[in-house]
């Protein structure tokens, strides 16, 4: 049925109309009358119709007036004018609002049967078409999943297709693809692994819809499907590449985790770097990865990190002996555990030999892979990557070669060690000297990691893991020795040296100064003050 609403100020021009629609049109309901243009909105705004039928000329709010007031309300009313002047501004008014017809009257019966046909047809016609839109949009969100795994799939196929991930850019409809994968984690790590990947990765499928909505709610994406105890994202981004890119990255994952902890599963997430468009997802899948495992490394809480804030050399691996060497044997290096990894390294060669002997060269070009792919790893800290490369080259027996890899790790891990110690001490120099230079201003977490090229997020726990301290009290305490020394060299009174070491507050400034000196400022003004 269809709810008409009728609108004249003579009631026997309402009662003929409404009389004609009750006796020729049985899909029409007459929900109510009104005799002016204020009545008529009042009604319209209570009884929703479908279709109103207006006079024009009415006491008070004519019947243009009314329609305008009604169309604001509800957009998809038709409006059929039945009047008894002709003028052309009138038509010109109604023109203006889409009315179907303007009849003039006395309009006959035949004519206002058809009039008021042709207006539900019309109906018909925008309900059908809108019911076909939804069922359309019905069916692609049951589509979607399908063609995001295929689209997370197919950047896991890291010798996949670029064209591919364009094609289904284009079914997505994102005009933009530039953005960067983000991998997520669950379970607790244990030495680095997730114990019982499989056991986790069947609790988390419970929860995969929960986490889809949450990463749908904080970002634009293309969710995955879950690969045991890991859900890969590709994020889209319209940051322009650089810090503000990162802390972008970052905050977005950190909302994901904040939402999804809720769940009561162990959350952590790698980010890769940004690609301007999705040509370079797999690149920046591949940092995801390498970010998620070093975080797994990393003795802390961190549950977050970017690939851009890892302390070492980022570079591909070789084949698949040079990525046994990686996976079995970087984290002894990272922990600086040289017997672990040469361990690892002797488990390795065994295999080797065991794979490809008597072919000796088979066996040479496999353990030369094994340096390289090491050295792709850590790069600028391996001194010694040249000789040793130079030197199984030249090798002559299986033992040699076990010996020369064995030589060779075994210094390059304790290279690795002093690189990163190094790399880890000139970003605590940098930041000390951004505070050394700024204290007298307002020093925030966001302007030192800035300098420093770290995220926030990961800045705060590398500082206090590397100081032990956390950089705050760092700050303080700088400012507290230049505290000092104002007060000791110059005329300044406590209140001026708290303004030039940066704090408004002269009773904080007080407070914070005894209680590092262990004396009031006044106390030490008076002692080694001018």
């Amino acid at each position: 049925m269809y709810r008409v609403l009728i609108v004249d100020d003579e009631p026997i021009a309402v009662k003929s109309v409404e009389y004609i629609i009750r006796n020729d049109l049985d899909r029409l309901e007459v929900v109510g009358t009104a005799g002016s243009g204020r009545a008529a909105v009042e009604k319209s705004d209570s009884l929703h119709p479908d279709i109103v039928i207006m006079d024009i000329n009415m006491p008070g709010i004519n019947g243009l007036d009314a329609m305008k007031h009604i169309r604001r309300e509800n957009p998809a009313v038709h409006f059929i004018i039945i009047s008894a002047f002709d003028y052309f501004n009138y038509a010109v008014e109604a023109v203006a609002l889409n009315v179907d017809e303007y009849l003039l009257k006395p309009v006959k019966e035949e004519k206002l049967v058809q009039t008021l046909e042709k207006v539900v047809h019309r109906i018909d016609e925008r309900r059908d078409k809108v019911k076909r839109e939804l069922e359309l949009k019905e069916k692609f969100e049951m589509v979607i999943p399908v063609l995001e795994t295929g689209f997370i799939s197919s950047i896991c196929m890291l010798d996949g297709s670029e064209e591919d991930l364009q094609k289904y850019c284009r079914l997505f409809g994102f005009e933009r693809t530039g953005g960067y994968v983000l991998a997520v984690q669950f379970g607790e790590t244990d030495g680095g692994e997730v114990q019982n990947r499989i056991g986790i990765g069947v609790q988390s499928q419970k929860f995969y819809q929960n986490y889809r909505d949450i990463l749908k709610n904080v970002c634009v994406c293309v969710v995955g499907p879950l690969m045991l105890n890991r859900l890969i994202v590709y994020v889209l981004d319209e940051h322009s590449p650089g810090f503000e890119q990162k802390l972008a990255a970052v905050e977005t994952a950190r909302r994901f985790l904040h939402q999804a902890q809720k769940l009561k599963l162990g959350l952590s997430a790698g980010i890769g770097g940004y690609c301007p468009d999705v040509r370079g997802a797999r690149e920046s899948y591949r940092q995801a990865l390498c970010a998620l495992e070093y975080l797994s490394r990393l003795k802390s809480e961190i549950p977050i990190l970017h690939y851009e804030d890892i302390l070492e050399e980022k570079k591909g691996t070789g084949n698949y002996y040079a990525q046994q060497l990686v996976q079995a044997v970087c984290t002894k290096a990272d922990e600086g555990d040289a017997g672990g990894a040469l361990f690892a390294f002797s488990n390795i060669f065994d295999r080797m030999c065991a794979d490809v002997m008597p072919d000796f060269d088979e066996l040479k070009n496999n353990c030369i892979s094994l340096i390289v792919g090491f050295d792709r790893k850590w790069g600028n800290w391996i001194r010694d990557y040249p000789a040793a490369l130079g030197e199984a080259a030249a090798a002559c027996s299986q033992t040699e070669l076990c010996h020369i890899c064995s030589r060779f790790i075994a210094g390059a891990v304790n290279e690795i060690a002093s690189g990163k110690k190094k790399r880890a001490n000139d970003i605590i120099r940098k930041a000390d000297s951004y505070m050394e230079s700024h204290y007298e201003s307002e020093v925030t977490l966001g302007g030192i990691s800035r300098e420093v090229n770290l995220s926030p997020y990961y800045f705060s726990h590398f500082y206090k893991e590397e100081t032990g301290v956390n950089f705050i009290d760092k700050l303080i305490r700088i400012r507290i020795e230049k505290a000092k020394h104002i007060l000791a060299s110059t005329d300044a009174s406590v209140k001026d040296a708290a303004k030039q070491v940066g704090y408004a507050d002269p009773n904080y400034f007080s407070k914070l100064f005894k209680k590092i000196v262990g004396v009031t400022a006044s106390e030490y003004k008076e002692h080694y003050g001018k």
